[in-house]
């Protein structure tokens, strides 16, 4: 497979390989490919691509040109000469070089593979590091979030807690003052009925009083008043004689 391939102008045993390994495994295959899908194999650019194509195309349709062109290789085999040997050596030199050309280009392809996958390890590194730092984020403002929740509902709580306490103690002092209201009430009402009933109990002891005076009354024997004594007349003090007017001589 490796040979039919090898016989397009252009590809080596090296180059066959690698197309072989790409799924171009004959010169029909080559011939029937594109550019672009060409162009994917290592060591393989668009130039090069087109080039190849066309000569697998070629070579398809005049097989008999690459027979004549081997024929008279086998026969410079068996009558080879000092200078054909000469000639022979310098394209084996240039084969080789050939040869280190497609070492290169391979280099170069397996250089820029490995820079491709080193980009895409980059960038798949970079993405997942987004999104852990997307996570972190996340996981932060989650947090905060419940913290602020959690701070809001104890700030409520506590809110509740002190309005239930002031009503409480609202309702404790209004209970003292109706209590103590209440026991102002009754003290009074106390101190009333403790005055009328000593009021109820003087009257009572005046009654009483009066009625024993007027038994006493009653028990002793009637009798004439005493006549009350007539007072003395203030003496009217005495007058002075007025004296007699002496007579004029």
């Amino acid at each position: 497979m490796a040979a039919a391939i090898g016989k397009i102008p252009g590809v080596g045993p090296q180059t066959a390989k690698i197309l072989g390994e790409n799924g171009f495994k004959t010169v029909s295959d080559v011939a029937n490919s594109t550019v672009a899908s060409l162009s994917r194999v290592p060591g393989f650019g668009a130039v090069r691509a087109g080039r190849t194509i066309n000569a697998a195309k070629a070579l398809l349709a005049n097989p008999a040109s690459t027979a004549r062109k081997a024929a008279p290789a086998t026969a410079s085999r068996k009558q080879a000469s000092p200078k054909k040997a000469a000639a022979k050596k310098a394209t084996r030199a240039k084969s080789s070089g050939k040869g280190d050309r497609q070492k290169a280009a391979l280099k170069k392809a397996k250089l820029r593979e490995e820079k491709l996958r080193k980009a895409k390890l980059k960038k798949e590194k970079q993405r997942k590091e987004k999104l852990r730092k997307e996570k972190l984020r996340k996981e932060k403002q989650r947090k905060e979030k419940l913290k602020k929740e959690k701070q809001r509902k104890e700030k409520l709580r506590k809110a509740k807690l002190k309005k239930e306490k002031q009503r409480k103690e609202k309702l404790r002092k209004e209970k003292l003052r109706k209590e103590k209201q209440r026991k102002e009430k009754l003290k009074k009402a106390k101190l009333k009925k403790e005055k009328l009933r000593k009021e109820k109990l003087k009257k009572e002891k005046q009654r009483k009083a009066e009625l024993k005076k007027k038994q006493q009354q009653k028990a002793k024997p009637k009798s004439r008043p005493k006549a009350k004594p007539k007072s003395k007349a203030k003496a009217k003090p005495k007058s002075k004689p007025r004296a007699k007017p002496k007579a004029k001589k």
